[in-house]
């Protein structure tokens, strides 16, 4: 992704219509008290135009346009134009004395991936950051997200880091946004996965389109962001309509058997559970009911339980009676040996050459 310094243009500098009125009156030798009576407004009420104390409505925008042949769009356009200045200079004055506020969020992350603009402009990094968020000030967003946490699954995670978490959530969001899915049909999803099952063997940029094309076609729309600081998140599901889902995937940790279970876990909470709420991958290892049911349908899905059970039983786990087991059942062997490393029946240290490291290309729109 190409990235350049951002400059943005700050207008330091707008014309009251009482300005350009009393241009008018100079060259045309037209005095107050004249132009008053014409267009039925007192005196006093005219010097507060030209002195910048009132703006012009629209009925005296069209009472000059007949008065002095200058079209109400000018007076209305330059009315307009100061109220706004003036509006964006007060707020900017506010955002001034929040220079402290962004330095929560994980700014360089954000900007590693294209979302915020390569600046140390206090100023143009608090108003980016907000336009990233779609909230109008920091008090919203303080307001907004802490209200907002409470759906999050398990709120605990989203509240030890809020603006970390939240920001990698908008991320997704963002992403997701640009990417088109079909109404969401749990029977197509379901069906979809046992195809997504048979990409495990597969490398990451064969698997990676094809398997968010196989989700986007069930309603689920599939996203990667990558691990943000203080996030430590493997995945995240959400509900962005009642017809489209959300996944997020980090890739935390980079092999194919933690990036597989972790997919599939996402997936049980698209089919599984409540749409009103948000679930993260909690780092603490916090564990739900929804939570455990996630864990059983991923790793059931992957390898069924009833032939695991009997593969276990033998106690055969050389490399070659693990790669014949993941031949047999359709599954990259790397996930075996993941499941019988976690499960104890073999160490950490044995057959971790069958686990592939690989990284998935990050990029945002």
């Amino acid at each position: 992704m190409e990235n350049r310094e951002y400059y943005a243009y700050k207008p330091d500098y707008a014309v009251h219509p009482g300005e350009y009125l009393e241009e008018i009156l100079e060259v045309r030798e037209i005095k107050k008290k004249d132009l008053s009576e014409r267009i039925g407004i007192s005196v006093k009420h005219l010097s507060q135009i030209i002195n910048k104390q009132a703006l012009l409505t629209s009925e005296l925008s069209v009472q000059l346009e007949r008065t002095l042949g200058i079209s109400a769009n000018i007076w209305n356009n330059l009315s307009s134009d100061y109220s706004l200045f003036e509006a964006r200079k007060k707020e900017l004055e506010e955002l001034k004395s929040n220079k402290e506020w962004i330095k929560q969020f994980p700014l360089k992350d954000l900007k590693k991936i294209g979302l915020l603009p390569l600046t140390n402009d206090q100023e143009v990094l608090i108003e980016r950051i907000l336009t990233f968020f779609g909230i109008p000030n920091p008090e919203q967003w303080q307001q907004y997200y802490t209200q907002h946490a409470v759906n999050f699954r398990k709120s605990d995670v989203f509240n030890d880091n809020l603006a970390h978490t939240s920001a990698w959530l908008r991320a997704g969001e963002i992403d997701a946004s640009r990417i088109a899915a079909k109404p969401f049909a749990k029977d197509v999803f379901k069906k979809n996965l046992v195809e997504v099952r048979k990409l495990t063997v597969k490398k990451p940029q064969i698997f990676e389109s094809e398997m968010k094309r196989l989700c986007s076609e069930s309603g689920v729309i599939l996203v990667f962001v990558p691990e943000f600081e203080k996030t430590h998140i493997s995945g995240a599901t959400r509900w962005l309509t009642p017809e489209k889902a959300l996944i997020i995937m980090s890739l935390r940790h980079k092999t194919n058997n933690h990036f597989w279970f972790t997919f599939f876990h996402e997936t049980a909470h698209v089919l599984m559970h409540s749409k009103k709420e948000v679930f993260i991958d909690d780092p603490k290892g916090y564990q739900s009911k929804e939570e455990d049911e996630a864990n059983r349908y991923s790793r059931n899905l992957m390898i069924p339980e009833n032939v695991y059970s009997v593969f276990v039983e033998e106690k055969k786990f050389s490399q070659e009676s693990i790669k014949s087991f993941a031949d047999e059942i359709g599954i990259h062997p790397g996930i075996v040996v993941g499941t019988l490393q976690h499960d104890k029946h073999i160490p950490y240290s044995w057959h971790n050459n069958f686990k592939e490291k690989f990284e998935l290309i990050f990029k945002i729109g």
